[in-house]
């Protein structure tokens, strides 16, 4: 066979391994339901190995959960005995923390299979499908589909959150959604994406692998993801975002400290007020566009930074970009003194009343006004500039 016919071969059985998944993955599986109440006192912590879990505001001074559990065994005798074994019982976090977990057969069997569309085990021999962690105790396996002497076994979780309720949420894999929540809530999961309507409050949301949503968040606010997209459409108060790979956008801000750190990805803080703010990525773009600031840092090995503020209430710019252009865009009362130090690249100064300083014919910085913004820029490759937004 030669090499222009072996590929089409492949990427048809890849095909119908995507197939065989997404048709595993839409299996019936026997259903198991069951309602428990925790007094809402003091925090609240609540353990789940694998499947989806629902975040909904309620009323009262306990937390309900109803837990819908689904199996699949061998056989009918396997799946009743899955399905009756799983309740909640006390247990401790790595932390030594008291802990309610779902109890996982986790001495019986060494994986799970959680089926979800999309997600497959195997392809051409390669198994891609699967999270190991520790869970009770012993380290367990959750597949993508069913897997050899892995039973299907998971939990869907409705978690009824009182108004100003202390609650933690830990789920190995799968999704966490929620709707408008208040109180003190912690969001762990090892892979799954977390998406919350709105949330006032302390809210700390850390996924090993996934894209986090918020649509509001008012308090205390720490996003942490190890890959993934953070988005964040209204954010006030003070907090961090920490993504090791993803994009992090957040359309509108009012804080007075603000971190924002990706290792991989594009950074956008617009509309608002931050009275210190920090921005740093590996490689990608800062854009910091609309935003009154009174002291900011960004840092980029590799892209552009652009800053449009007025400069009204900032007494200091920092800008250190590896490889990349950097932009300042500024109001028409601007008063600042800027310096550059560069590897390679020009200056750029768009006002016409300000005082240029040179080092022989070569333009290393700028004087307007009292010059009570100080602007520092630092480029190993690019362009410094500042004028007055258009």
């Amino acid at each position: 066979m030669t090499t222009r016919h072996r590929k089409p071969a492949l990427a048809a059985a890849f095909v119908c391994l995507l197939a065989a998944g997404a048709t595993a993955a839409a299996a019936e599986t026997t259903t198991r339901g069951f309602r428990r109440a925790f007094p809402a006192a003091g925090k609240v912590r609540l353990a789940n190995l694998a499947g989806r879990i629902e975040l909904v505001p309620i009323k009262g001074a306990e937390i309900v959960v109803e837990t819908t559990v689904h199996a699949e065994g061998r056989d009918a005798a396997e799946t009743r005995k899955l399905l009756d074994g799983m309740h909640w019982v006390k247990d401790r976090d790595k932390k030594g923390r008291e802990e309610w977990v779902l109890t996982y057969p986790v001495d019986d069997y060494d994986g799970f299979a959680y089926p979800r569309k999309g997600h497959q085990v195997e392809i051409l021999g390669i198994d891609f499908g699967h999270t190991s962690s520790t869970y009770r105790g012993e380290r367990v396996r959750i597949y993508a589909s069913r897997r050899g002497s892995a039973p299907i076994l998971y939990a869907n979780l409705k978690i009824g959150m009182p108004h100003n309720a202390a609650l933690a949420v830990r789920n190995v894999v799968g999704a966490v959604r929620g709707g408008s929540l208040q109180g003190d809530l912690v969001v762990d999961t090892g892979s799954g994406d977390v998406q919350l309507a709105a949330f006032a409050g302390a809210l700390v949301v850390d996924t090993g692998s996934g894209d986090v949503t918020l649509g509001s968040t008012r308090g205390e606010t720490s996003v942490d993801t190890g890959s993934g997209d953070v988005t964040v459409q209204q954010w006030v108060g003070n907090g961090s975002v920490d993504t090791g790979s993803g994009d992090v956008s957040i359309a509108q801000v009012k804080a007075g400290k603000l971190s924002v750190d990706t290792g991989s990805g594009d950074v956008m803080v617009s509309r608002g007020a931050v009275a210190t703010l920090s921005a740093d990525t590996g490689s990608g773009s800062i854009r910091v566009l609309g935003v009154e600031v009174e002291e900011l840092a960004a840092d980029t090995g590799s892209g552009d930074v652009t800053v449009e503020t007025s400069l009204a209430e900032t007494r200091s710019i920092h800008v250190d970009t590896g490889s990349g252009d950097v932009r300042v865009l500024a109001g028409p009362a601007a008063s600042f003194e800027m310096s550059a130090d560069q590897g390679s690249g020009e200056v750029h100064v768009g006002y016409r009343d300000a005082e240029l300083r040179k080092d022989g014919r070569k333009v290393v910085g700028a004087r307007r006004g009292d010059g009570r913004t100080k602007i520092r820029c630092e480029t190993g490759s690019g362009d410094c500039s500042i004028g007055p937004k258009g």
